[in-house]
């Protein structure tokens, strides 16, 4: 998975992200995720977004050092962060940062503006200008032994310079990093030092086309030995960008060396474009190369999600939360209605707008918000927006916010009876239409229920009906609906066993309860 550190200020916070920030801006640490195929935050303790990275992985993806700095100047934030500590996280199974500490040996007056975490955890390499080095920002290495991590060790003469040496990275033994010192081609270039028994080589540059008469950075392998170099050299999109290096083959090696066009730029614009947009079938072979930019393990599907059996969960208390598929955790855009303090409010009212979307209640603290969406681009949020204004609601606003359908209640959808029938809903008088949606019957079939609804495959079941989630203490139960009687659901209920779903069992909706079919 891509991950990368940036100042722009092109991917939007949700709300509650806004509320826990303390500053406006700052550097914010991205991953790309490929199963919501979107750009996700890396997020430092207590949620916190803003002066968070760079990041580094090992290689086993369970453990990751994070910078967390501040600077005045984003131009010169390599060599001149404001504030900085470095800590140590883990990584759980579900490819959460979690149980952050910070680094025994961070030091009040001095700064870590970089760091490689080794060796699955047990070895951190890092830049610092902390005193006692041999210039302004030197190497060091500190290795994890009986829980704790030992003294830094200044890597030497032979890495370290009078000038700044930062951005270390290990790969096969070798030290890759970038210094201002050691005979280069510009401002910072990439160097290379071997160990050989415990003492390092000269370091070699690593020649044009990796460096430029500008300035390079951060040099990364990925699984496929791929190698990613951060630059400010001509031909960028913008200030810092990051470059992809090809291996030469032997007959364009001499081409090589007398051309001067730089290796061409990883497009992640077009990832931040793919968090606003669905996903998109036709991805252009640039985006498939910086999805494999970064690796880390699959997740395993058996740690995090596992159906429940039909004693696990009651149907009391459940609520229907969504129809269709619904991934928590995804940000999303809201219309808000009104706030109410009531706890049992007219919904009715809101009925003329079911043509443009659900109607969602929310609660927080003792108001409901009354919501309209859900929306996945902004664009799409605005064109509502207008019309929702045009209907007398002057005060309706946007939200964007993480989809929680912990918070979250499907109180108005116009695949229900008593919504179907307020005229203007949809626009078809076409009877066959109107019988896809809605059915008098109020027979479904449950089918599972997840702890985490991610892992249900909706292509398994979506030709048997219509698919609608429900939550309950933190399940999420999936029910088959759309039936037009008891015999239906029955049938539809033999074929999700067949299918794998040894809980299916069919249900009534009284109402929005769920209830057990009572057997005779």
């Amino acid at each position: 998975m891509p991950v990368f550190t940036s100042f722009r200020e092109d991917i939007l916070l949700t709300e509650t992200e806004k509320e826990l920030q303390g500053d406006a801006s700052g550097q914010k640490t991205f991953i790309y995720n490929s199963t919501k195929n979107r750009l996700l935050f890396v997020k430092g303790p207590d949620s916190k977004i803003n002066h968070i990275g760079p990041v580094s992985f090992s290689e086993d993806g369970k453990k990751c050092a994070i910078i967390e700095a501040k600077s005045a100047d984003e131009n010169n934030f390599i060599l001149y962060p404001k504030v900085s500590r470095l800590l140590i996280a883990d990584v759980n199974d579900n490819g959460e940062i979690e149980s952050y500490k910070p680094f025994t040996h961070n030091e009040v007056g001095s700064t870590i503006n970089s760091a490689f975490i080794a060796y699955e955890g047990t070895a951190l390499y890092f830049s610092s200008d902390r005193t006692g080095g041999f210039g302004g920002y030197d190497l060091y290495v500190s290795y994890y032994k009986n829980n704790e991590w030992t003294m830094p060790e200044n890597l030497g003469s032979n890495i370290n310079s009078p000038g700044n040496e930062v951005t270390p990275c290990l790969k096969d033994g070798g030290l890759f990093f970038s210094s201002d010192y050691h005979m280069g081609l510009g401002g910072f270039d990439i160097f290379v030092s071997q160990v050989n028994e415990g003492v390092w080589s000269n370091p070699e540059n690593k020649g044009f086309g990796i460096n430029s008469s500008a300035d390079e950075f951060f040099p990364v392998f990925n699984s496929l030995d791929e190698f990613f170099i951060t630059s400010n050299r001509l031909g960028g999109k913008g200030n810092f960008d990051i470059y992809k290096a090809f291996k030469l083959t032997p007959e364009k090696q001499i081409e090589q060396m007398a051309s001067t066009t730089p290796p061409p730029a990883v497009n992640l614009e077009e990832l931040a474009v793919q968090t606003q947009s669905p996903p998109n079938e036709n991805k252009s072979a640039t985006q498939a190369d910086a999805k494999k930019a970064f690796f880390l393990p699959e997740f395993d599907v058996n740690k995090i999600g596992s159906n429940a059996t039909a004693t696990e969960v009651s149907f009391a208390g459940a609520y229907r939360v969504a129809l269709q598929e619904t991934i928590p955790n995804t940000e999303v855009f809201f219309i808000q209605l009104a706030s109410v303090s009531s706890l049992k409010p007219d919904y009715s009212k809101f009925k003329p707008l079911l043509k443009y979307g659900n109607i969602y209640k929310m609660a927080n603290n003792k108001i409901l918000k009354v919501r309209l969406g859900y929306f996945s681009e902004r664009r799409e949020a605005e064109d509502i927006l207008v019309k929702v204004k045009q209907n007398g609601y002057k005060d309706a606003f946007i939200s964007f916010e993480l989809l929680n359908t912990a918070q979250m209640e499907l109180v108005l959808t116009g695949t229900d009876e008593s919504s179907f029938t307020d005229k203007g809903n949809f626009n078809t008088k076409n009877p066959e239409v109107e019988k896809s949606y809605i059915s008098p019957s109020k027979y479904k079939v449950r089918l599972a229920s997840y702890e985490d609804p991610i892992w249900f495959d909706i292509n398994k079941v979506k030709d048997l009906g219509r698919i609608e989630q429900w939550t309950k203490g933190g399940w999420t139960i999936f029910i088959l609906a759309g039936f037009n009687n008891l015999e239906e659901a029955k049938k539809a209920q033999i074929s999700a066993l067949n299918r794998g779903y040894k809980t299916a069992e069919v249900v009534i909706d009284n109402g929005g309860i769920l209830e057990r079919l009572k057997q005779n």
